[in-house]
């Protein structure tokens, strides 16, 4: 299991949630095993994407894929560029 972790600056919320939302079945299609979209307590305009894949191999392909900057570019009104990281699970507590 891998996550790909976007952190970006948006200029509309409910732009950016629809674009997220309008590309849902085209993650899962790639491997994303769904998301969770965080925004900065003292920042809103600060969200932080993360992203489960079923392997490492399919986040680093979505994380390089044009479709990924597009989708970016579009939610955030090219506010700022945002930062992509791929993240492989090394250790789990809890549940």
């Amino acid at each position: 299991m891998a996550w790909v972790m976007i952190e970006h600056r948006i200029g509309d919320f409910e732009t950016f949630r629809q674009v997220y939302l309008d590309d849902a079945a085209r993650r899962g299609r790639l491997g994303s095993r769904g998301g969770v979209v965080y925004r900065v307590a003292d920042d809103p305009d600060n969200v932080i994407v993360m992203l489960e894949w079923e392997s490492l191999e399919a986040a680093r392909e979505f994380a390089g894929s044009l479709e990924l900057e597009e989708a970016m570019e579009w939610s955030a009104s090219q506010i700022a560029t945002p930062r992509v990281t791929v993240l492989d699970v090394a250790l789990r507590s809890g549940r």
